[in-house]
């Protein structure tokens, strides 16, 4: 009598210590080795299970219930997340909150508060909390793209002006040859009727700021501020208030008015605009502590210009939009210079 063949047996490319991190039973193993390898490359890192065994793996999907993870050799396997440690667990959830955000950030061009605004031409808009704004978008920015954000900061003269009107500097950014070269997002704040200085604004400000990185594709490492006069102080507040997610800063003929708080700038890239005869000598001595300070600073001294007869050059100017749009948060000095 013949003894029937013997049954393969299955070879696990897990190896024991992944199947003992799972508690997979054999029917699960047999149907996750029938699965093909993906092309994803995710990042790697050690996970823990809830009885602290580990394993080397990558997320590469997930819900509330559960997480899919892949490990080196590409095999996937689906995991509940009771059977994950707590800290895991609450990073699978970051990671979800994430996703969300960025999803919403991409369909920013085509739902949400600002996706009807997105025209190749000035729109006025107002935030939630009330505060006006200029606001410049392209009509064909496309998807899966990131953009930076140009914040523009007036002058006093346009202080309550009900968004009539618009300086120079805001018009730069969306001229037809700087625009074509450097897409981009661009609003430009009004203060209300009877603000000194947008340092009394600034958390509004953030806010309106936090509100479009979160419903638009911005790329969160590309925050430019700039502004004239008052706008220039106000560039100066928003680096004191929150400095750390600007990539750059280009103050034009505002003063930095408190000399005890120079250190706490942020080491970015900055560019200071002045005139030759606009507190020149003020000017010069604040450039030279911030050469001192950061290496990354530069200045120019516009020749023979006083308060108001050069931000209008600087608007039109190439090399400003050549330089700002090359800073990226993060990035090394000689390579953002």
């Amino acid at each position: 009598m013949k003894r029937p063949p013997a049954r393969p047996r299955l070879r696990s490319p897990l190896g024991l210590a992944a199947i003992l991190f799972l508690g997979l039973g054999p029917v699960f193993v047999a149907r996750m080795f029938a699965q093909q390898p993906g092309t994803e490359t995710p990042a790697y890192r050690i996970w823990t299970s809830a009885d602290g065994r580990e394993i080397e793996a990558a997320m590469i999907d997930g819900t509330d219930q559960s997480v899919t993870l892949r490990l080196k050799d590409g095999r996937r396997y689906e995991l509940p997340l009771e059977k994950l440690s707590p800290a895991d667990r609450e990073r699978v959830a970051e990671a979800l909150r994430q996703a969300a955000l960025d999803r919403r950030r991409e369909l920013g061009l085509t739902e949400g508060p600002y996706a009807a605004h997105l025209t190749g031409e000035w729109e006025k808009m107002t935030a939630e909390d009330g505060l006006r704004f200029h606001f410049f978008a392209g009509k064909n920015l496309k998807a899966g793209r990131q953009y930076p954000l140009c914040v523009y900061l007036h002058g006093s003269s346009n202080t309550g002006s009900n968004l009539e009107k618009r300086e120079p500097g805001a018009n730069g950014f969306a001229a037809p040859e700087v625009y074509e070269a450097n897409p981009s997002i661009v609003i430009a704040p009004e203060a209300p009727e009877g603000t000194r200085a947008f340092k009394a604004i600034a958390p509004r400000l953030l806010a309106l700021i936090d509100h479009l990185t979160a419903h638009l594709p911005v790329d969160r490492d590309r925050l430019y501020v700039t502004g004239y006069s008052m706008g220039g102080r106000g560039a100066w507040a928003l680096l004191l208030a929150d400095g750390q997610r600007f990539a750059a800063a280009a103050p034009v003929a505002g003063p930095f008015e408190n000399g005890d708080e120079l250190s706490r700038l942020p080491a970015i890239p900055l560019w200071l605009h002045f005139g030759e005869l606009d507190r020149a000598e003020e000017f010069r001595a604040l450039a030279a502590k911030l050469q001192a300070l950061n290496p990354r600073f530069r200045s120019t001294e516009w020749p023979g210009a006083d308060h108001t007869g050069f931000h209008s050059k600087v608007a039109r100017d190439p090399a400003f939009y050549e330089w700002l749009f090359a800073q990226r948060r993060g990035a090394p000095a000689a390579e953002a210079e």
